[in-house]
């Protein structure tokens, strides 16, 4: 289901420190992660990346933290019934801006550090930390806040939004690994850091689709 106009993203558009939440093609886990929450205004997204300039963004994927060029990182997304790659482009608000270059310099220092797989919350004083996508993005606003918080954390689900229930992929990821699964410990997921107050809608590019199930993605082949 359409949730916006979609309009026309280019790298000349974007500023430093805007917020890129995708719908993220790939495998079982991208359609698990997009199952768990609603984004803004009940669209489905699965990932986040920072803007970072000169066409290129950092985020947290698998193996770690990495630059990205932006048409790489557009092109990895799901696309809608028009052949249009899922990207909801957001903007800190202008009281907040100042925080940006900090931020940024947060995420550059973080390049390869390892990608967090298992999703526990990780803090900057770690010594063998790791991030997830929208983790990195929560820590380097903190960071950049003097320490505080500007996007709260929020309690970890791995419980299907329409069903309530654990999906088994999550319960089959914690066993494999071995991990203990952080259900309701603090943490964050790009689809809810979406619909941060702090945050302006600045552009939409594709027809994000409304969270409502496996027909999220609008291409079989986007789910394994």
């Amino acid at each position: 289901m359409d949730k916006a106009i979609p309009t026309t993203v280019i790298a000349e558009d974007l500023l430093p420190g805007d917020l890129l939440f995708q719908l993220r093609a790939g495998g079982e886990e991208e359609w698990a992660i997009s199952r768990l929450f609603p984004g803004r205004d009940g669209v489905a997204v699965n990932h986040v990346a920072i803007y970072d300039g000169d066409e290129m963004v950092i985020e947290a994927v698998t193996p770690g933290v990495k630059k990205t060029l932006i048409d790489d990182f557009i092109n990895s997304s799901v696309l809608d019934n028009h052949g249009r790659p899922c990207v909801l482009v957001c903007r800190l608000k202008p009281n907040y801006s100042s925080l940006i270059p900090a931020a940024l310099e947060f995420c550059e220092q973080q390049l390869q550090t390892p990608y967090n797989s298992h999703f526990a919350s990780s803090s900057p004083g770690d010594s063998l930390k790791s991030w997830y996508c929208s983790e990195l993005i929560v820590h380097a606003f903190r960071h950049a806040n003097e320490g505080y918080f500007l996007f709260e954390q929020t309690p970890m689900s791995f419980r299907d939004m329409e069903t309530g229930e654990l999906l088994p992929f999550w319960v089959s990821h914690y066993k494999k690994s071995g991990e203990t699964m952080p259900q309701g410990l603090p943490g964050s997921h790009p689809a809810l850091l979406s619909s941060s107050e702090w945050l302006l809608c600045v552009n939409v590019m594709g027809a994000l689709p409304a969270r409502v199930g496996r027909q999220v993605y609008g291409l079989e082949e986007a789910v394994v």
